[in-house]
């Protein structure tokens, strides 16, 4: 009798389904969920989830089935060992794994990547917009990590049962993790650089973690430095052409045409191109600036945004400073206090004094650390401006504009003022009163409506932030640049690829996505030009100081003077995976992998797709473009060239009585105007 007994408990599977005759739905449900094997079934929807949400087909790809082994062989070899608390420890590393397949979802579904150990610092910058956050969360996520209390009652039973020794020796648990091990650790070093080993290591869960906390350590403990003539050398070789002309020679006259004037410099906060020149339901989107177009303005059409994981900050830094930003984090943080000498440095060294404007905090983005080093002495941020008018994430922008033109108007003498805009900061909303569009049935309630309204409200600031200048007298004698930081819209979330995509009347993909404004309005030059050359944001100097006359004379610039450019390029950093570019008129998107083959091109303006080999000496110049790029900033290379006197503001220092003053001063006088 009790061999009977032992067989039968020792049968889970069988003991589970048994006596089913006369329960009810919810009793065989409870009995069929008890059974242990139906843990492989959670863990299989778990997975094939996971992969789904990344873009991976997992049917079509081993890693499912080595996924559900590795979790697998953690379940078991936990619960069979010896360890005191192998509870405690199943558990939390189940959470830890399960909840790093849910950030990885999320960061996917904004990224198009998953989340690296390199963006543990960014999450004080995620708390500061948990409205963004939060819109980025799937539904669907929530099967990663629903089937944490079933695996936790599943270990509990398995572990109960194989007692304090288990049912496999300890040479035998030995040899079964040491396989395991062994596995995990060829994928990962690839010793063959084979292709399937290379594929396994960029989408599969456990492997590609692995693989980027080993290349991080590795990174941190050893240095592949270039010699600096290298570095130069590959920044040559991409622009090939440095002494091309344009077509048109009334563009060749346009070198220092705006010499000694002020520069105004506005980063519009998730500005995207197609919004220029548009109307919807009969309404304008954009009328100030595309009166600003028309008029004495310098357009760029085909502009496009390489951030990184940095968001707005790696758009000023590659503005400014004609660098590309690195995958890692933002450039802000990790080189906050190289020697640089973008923008605001050559125009410090023509007279000029700095400013810089921000509704939200000094710390956001490690601006407050990181301006002194990009050359900007005057930051005013929430702090210091008057804050009664927040909209969204901080100071409205018509309060901040109006509220910089204040300052700027007591200046003596020329000035450089940066401006970062945010009310049209993601997820776009704002109080029913400053909603002036009317929205169609079909787009009520959408991200894309609430965007609209956002950017619409954004140009209207713009508007009155030429009045101000007008009035203040500062109009005439300042050359004003706007551009966009990076998309507003993601094409893989919010359905916005179908709403962009019918108002667009074409695909809405990442060429479109990517692309942002990029207007330059110099007063009195009687120049309305729209240059159509293919540009990013590093051409933004070169381009500046071709305008303004001055010299470049260190050789770290990554881009060119798009003013005169024979061919246009840009090497993106995130969204599409690191190794795509646009080069004149197509588009270049790196396989899933990072490898040459298996990627992808087409042409921008048809979609249709061409020979990716056609455009492989391209993809190695975008490819040495960046390392050398990466290079400047890593050996702060530019530091050979120049020094400046770098007025460092003390770090414990977060609200000064002085800044207190400075904005009650700021709040007076806005209430006066």
């Amino acid at each position: 009798m009790k061999i009977a007994e032992q067989k039968l408990s020792s049968n889970f599977f069988d003991d589970s389904l048994l006596c089913f005759k006369g329960m009810s739905m919810l009793e065989k449900t409870k009995k069929i969920i008890q059974v242990p094997y139906m843990l492989l079934v959670f863990l299989l929807l778990k997975v094939v989830t996971y992969y789904f949400l990344i873009d991976v087909n997992p049917f079509l790809h081993p890693i499912l089935l080595g996924t559900i082994l590795i979790f697998w062989f953690l379940f078991l070899g936990l619960s069979e060992s010896n360890l005191k608390h192998k509870y405690a420890i199943f558990l939390i590393v189940y959470i830890g794994l399960s909840l790093l397949m849910f950030a990885d979802s999320m960061y996917f579904n904004y990224y198009n990547q998953t989340v690296s150990v390199r963006q543990i610092y960014q999450v004080s910058n995620v708390a500061k917009v948990p409205q963004s956050f939060i819109a980025t969360l799937i539904p669907t996520s929530i099967f990663l990590v629903w089937d944490i209390p079933f695996a936790s009652y599943y270990f509990r039973k398995k572990a109960a049962q194989e007692g304090k020794t288990g049912r496999f020796t300890p040479f035998q648990r030995g040899v079964m993790e040491g396989i395991g091990i062994f596995f995990i650790a060829i994928c990962v070093i690839n010793p063959g650089k084979t292709t399937f080993l290379t594929k396994i290591n960029s989408v599969g869960f456990v492997t590609s973690h692995i693989k980027d906390i080993t290349d991080v350590t590795y990174q941190a403990v050893h240095h592949d430095f270039w010699e600096p003539q290298e570095v130069i050398s590959a920044v040559e070789d991409v622009n090939d052409t440095p002494n091309a002309t344009h077509s048109s020679q009334d563009i060749q006259n346009l070198r220092g045409v705006g010499k000694d004037k002020n520069v105004l410099v506005i980063q519009l906060e998730a500005f995207q191109n197609f919004l220029i020149n548009r109307e919807y339901n009969g309404q304008v989107l954009t009328p100030n600036l595309n009166k600003l177009i028309k008029d004495e303005s310098i357009y760029f059409d085909n502009y496009y945004s390489v951030i990184g994981k940095g968001n707005t900050a790696d758009a000023e830094f590659a503005t400014l400073n004609s660098l590309y930003p690195v995958i890692d984090g933002e450039s802000y943080r990790l080189y906050t206090d190289n020697t640089y000498d973008g923008l605001p440095w050559k125009l410090k060294d023509q007279g000029y004094t700095t400013f810089a404007f921000h509704g939200n905090e000094a710390t956001f983005w490690n601006r407050q650390a990181a301006y002194p080093y990009q050359g900007i002495d005057n930051f005013y941020s929430i702090e210091t401006l008057d804050s009664s008018d927040i909209v969204g994430l901080g100071i409205s922008d018509k309060s901040m504009f109006r509220q910089m033109v204040n300052v700027l108007s007591k200046q003596k003498g020329k000035f450089f003022s940066f401006g970062i805009s945010l009310t049209s900061h993601h997820p776009y909303e704002m109080p029913e009163e400053l909603k002036d569009l009317e929205i169609l049935p079909e787009d009520k309630g959408s991200k894309f409506a609430n965007y609209l309204q956002a950017v619409h409200y954004t140009d209207e600031a713009i508007g009155e932030l030429i009045d101000e200048l007008k009035k203040a007298g500062l109009y005439d004698n300042t050359i004003l640049a706007f551009y966009g930081d990076h998309h507003g819209l993601n094409c893989t979330m919010d359905r916005n690829n179908e709403y962009v995509g019918r108002f667009l009347g074409k695909e809405y993909g990442y060429e479109e996505m990517l692309k942002v404004p990029c207007i330059i309005h110099i007063p009195g030059s009687n120049v309305s030009k729209t240059i159509s050359t293919l540009g990013c944001q590093v051409d933004f100097l070169p381009t500046m100081s071709y305008l303004m006359d001055f010299q470049l004379k260190q050789p770290y610039i990554m881009g060119q003077n798009l003013l005169t450019a024979e061919h246009g390029y840009a090497a993106f950093t995130a969204y599409l995976f690191e190794g795509s570019f646009a080069y004149d008129d197509i588009i270049f998107d790196i396989s899933r992998e990072g490898i040459f083959e298996g990627s992808k091109a087409w042409k921008r303006d048809t979609l249709k797709e061409v020979d990716i080999h056609k455009y492989e000496k391209q993809y190695e110049k975008m490819l040495g473009l960046k390392a050398a790029s990466r290079q400047v900033v890593e050996q702060d290379l530019i530091s050979d060239y120049v020094t400046h006197n770098v007025k460092v503001p003390d770090k414990n220092e977060k609200k000064t009585k002085a800044d207190k003053e400075k904005q009650a001063e700021a709040k007076n006088e806005n209430k006066n105007k």
